[in-house]
C-alpha cells in the first residue's frame, strides 16, 4: 500500500497531541545500527541491514522512523500513533521524499495489531504516559511481533531518580488543575517554576532541591512539559519491576540502549545476579530514565565480553584529545559527559586515531591491538563504550571522509529544510539545528552537482556580498560536515 496516502485506519480521533505540537526527534539510541552492535556484544545475531522491519509505536510525526525509511530503501517501516495531524504531517514528509517503504497509520493502540514480525519494535516517550492496559498492550505487541531473534527499544521513567521528580509533577498538576486552556496551563506551570527558582533558598536543602527541579523545568520547551510534566499519567518503574513485567511477556532484559546505563564496574555492593547488580546502581546513580532493550527469553545470552564480537563492528568518537602528560596520563573531553583520563597506552592510541577520522568511523578489526590479550581488549572497549569515549554501530554512516569538489547533503535534511524544519537529521540519526540563513541556504544547494565556484555564482545571484561568499562556503562546508550532514 501508498504509505503516506489516507486509509481505512485514519480515524480523527481527540488527541492532546492534535491539540498541542510535541517536538518529535530522531533518537541516536534507538537506530537499528546501535542497537545491533550492543546485540552483538551480548552475544545476539541480528539480520543484515537490507531485510530490516522495524515498527514504532507513538511514532508522532515520524521523525525518527522516515529517517531510517530513507536510508535502508530495502527495508520495511511501520509507524503507528494515535494522533492524526503528527501522521499527517510526516506522511507530507515521505511524500516529499518518495518513499514508499513506509506505512504511517492513525489508530488507537488498544484497538491496534500489527501485521508480520519485525527486527526491531522501538517505543519511546510512550510507556509511563499511558494507562496499565497500555503498556501491558506494548509488551504484549513486542512479545508477539518480535521476530525471533528481534529487539525491542523501551524507555520510560525510572526510580529511584523519579521519586522526587514525581514531587515537582504533583505539585505543578495541583497548582494548574483547575485550569483547562493548554496555553495557560503552560504558563501556570512555569508561572509556579519561576517564582521557587528565584526564592531565596536558604541553607535547607529541601529548597534547595526543589529549586533545582524547578528549575529544569523552566529550561524545558513548553510543550514537553505540557505532555511530560503536567501529564495526569506519569508512571516511573525500578528496572527490577520493569524486567518483570516483561518476562511474562515472553521477554527478557537485553541492555539499555545508553550502555553507561549498565556501568556498574565499581559497584561497593554484592549482586545475586546481572539484572540486581543494574538495580542496585540505579539506586546509586539515582537514576530517573531508562531505554531497555529486550529481545525474547529463549534466547540464551552469553555476557562474557569476546573480541571476535567487536572486531567487525565500527567505532567512532567525538573526544578532544589533551596533551599527554608527564607520567603519561591523558585527558579526553566528552562532549555532554566530561572527561575521561587514562594511561593505557592502546585507549589512548584509539582514542586519538577515531579523534583524528572525526566524522568518520573505522572499523575495530583495523585497529592495531599490539599483543594486548584479547579479553583485555574486549574489556577495554567496552571500557570505553560505557564511559561515552566510544559508539559503536553494526555499519558506519555514510559521511565522506574528506569534503569533495562537488559535496552533497542529504536529501532528507534538504527536505526538512524545505518544509521549514529548524533542525535536520544527520548521518548519525541525531537532530542538528541550522540556525544561520547562509548555512541553511548552502545545504539546499548541495545535491552533488555543483562545485565552490558555482556554488559562490548561485549566493551570488542570491544578493550574498561577493567578498564574504568563498570563506562563507567554506566555514559552512566544514561545519556542515563536522554535524555528519554531509553524505558520502
Amino acid at each position: 500500500m501508498n504509505s503516506v496516502s489516507l486509509n481505512a485506519m485514519d480515524i480523527r480521533m481527540p488527541d492532546s497531541y492534535d491539540e498541542v505540537r510535541y517536538p518529535s526527534l530522531p533518537l541516536k539510541q534507538s537506530h537499528p545500527a546501535f542497537i545491533a552492535a550492543l546485540s552483538t556484544i551480548a552475544g545476539l545475531e541480528l539480520p543484515p541491514v537490507e531485510r530490516w522491519r522495524v515498527l514504532e509505536i507513538a511514532c508522532g510525526n515520524g521523525s525518527n522512523i522516515i529517517p531510517l525509511a530513507f536510508d535502508y530503501p530495502e527495508g520495511h517501516f511501520v509507524g503507528v500513533d494515535r494522533a492524526l495531524n503528527p501522521i499527517r504531517a510526516g506522511r507530507a514528509l515521505a511524500d516529499k521524499l518518495k518513499l514508499s517503504n513506509i506505512e504511517l497509520l492513525n489508530a488507537d493502540l488498544l484497538q491496534w495489531q500489527p501485521e508480520g514480525e519485525f527486527d526491531y519494535v522501538i517505543a519511546h516517550g510512550i510507556f509511563s504516559w499511558v494507562p496499565a492496559e497500555g503498556r501491558e498492550k506494548i509488551l504484549e505487541i513486542c512479545g508477539r511481533a518480535l521476530k525471533p531473534s528481534g529487539v525491542a527499544f523501551i524507555s520510560y521513567n525510572a526510580l529511584p531518580g523519579c521519586h522526587f521528580r514525581r514531587f515537582a509533577w504533583d505539585f505543578l498538576r495541583f497548582h494548574v488543575r483547575r485550569i483547562p486552556d493548554p496555553a495557560a496551563r503552560m504558563k501556570g506551570a512555569r508561572d509556579l517554576a519561576g517564582m521557587i527558582v528565584n526564592a531565596p533558598a536558604g541553607e535547607d536543602p529541601l529548597p534547595l532541591a526543589i529549586r533545582k527541579e524547578m528549575t529544569t523545568i523552566l529550561n524545558k520547551d513548553e510543550t514537553v512539559l505540557y505532555h511530560d510534566d503536567l501529564s495526569e499519567i506519569n508512571e516511573p518503574f525500578y528496572l527490577m519491576d520493569f524486567v518483570s513485567q516483561a518476562g511474562s511477556h515472553g521477554l527478557q532484559y537485553l541492555g539499555d540502549a545508553d550502555p553507561q546505563r549498565d556501568n556498574v564496574q565499581d559497584l561497593p555492593l554484592r549482586a545475586e545476579d546481572w539484572i540486581e547488580s543494574r538495580q542496585y546502581g540505579d539506586f546509586l546513580a539515582r537514576r530517573r530514565f531508562r531505554e531497555t532493550l529486550l529481545c525474547r527469553s529463549e534466547i540464551v545470552l552469553d555476557r562474557k565480553l569476546s573480541l571476535d564480537r567487536f572486531r567487525n563492528l565500527f567505532a567512532d568518537s567525538r573526544v578532544s584529545p589533551g596533551e599527554v602528560q608527564k607520567d603519561g596520563q591523558q585527558q579526553f573531553n566528552i562532549p555532554k559527559s566530561g572527561n575521561l583520563t587514562t594511561n593505557h597506552p592502546l585507549a589512548k592510541n584509539l582514542l586519538c586515531r577515531l579523534a583524528s577520522l572525526w566524522p568518520g568511523s573505522m572499523r575495530l578489526s583495523e585497529f592495531p591491538l599490539d599483543d594486548y590479550p584479547e579479553d583485555a581488549v574486549a574489556g577495554l572497549f567496552m571500557q570505553l563504550v560505557q564511559a561515552g569515549a566510544l559508539d559503536v554501530r553494526s555499519h558506519p554512516p555514510k559521511i565522506p571522509a574528506e569534503i569533495g569538489d562537488r559535496p552533497k547533503a542529504s536529501a532528507l535534511a534538504q527536505a526538512q529544510i524545505g518544509e521549514g524544519y529548524s533542525t535536520v537529521t544527520n548521518q548519525r540519526h541525531s537532530n542538528i539545528a541550522i540556525t544561520d540563513d547562509t548555512s541553511r541556504r548552502i545545504l539546499t544547494l548541495l545535491d552533488g552537482t555543483r562545485n565552490r565556484q558555482e556554488l559562490a555564482g548561485e549566493l551570488t545571484a542570491g544578493g550574498m556580498d561577493p567578498q564574504t561568499i568563498h570563506s562563507a562556503i567554506e566555514g559552512a562546508l566544514a561545519s556542515l560536515h563536522h554535524v555528519s550532514l554531509l553524505i558520502g
